[in-house]
């Protein structure tokens, strides 16, 4: 969450950042994958910082969306077909 919170506010600043109300929803290092939310009005600034980050701690790092839903019931059923 550290690194989408840097890109956002890198990107964005701090005003950007504070529209985006980012909340880390779930996190599944061995599936690879995390759920954020994030305000619907604020979805294109949080994908295009998600899509700026290339290094988390030095490490190389890539992060691909897979879903936007408007509920979490909807978005697992997405991500799991």
């Amino acid at each position: 969450m550290n690194a989408v919170w840097d890109a956002v506010l890198r990107l964005f600043g701090e005003y950007g950042a504070s529209q985006a109300n980012l909340t880390l929803i779930e996190y599944n290092p061995q599936r690879n994958y995390v759920v954020i939310g994030c305000s619907h009005k604020a979805l294109e600034k949080v994908r295009a910082s998600i899509a700026s980050i290339t290094r988390i701690d030095e490490i190389p790092a890539r992060f691909h969306v897979v879903g936007v839903s408007g509920t979490l019931r909807a978005l697992h059923s997405k991500i799991s077909t």
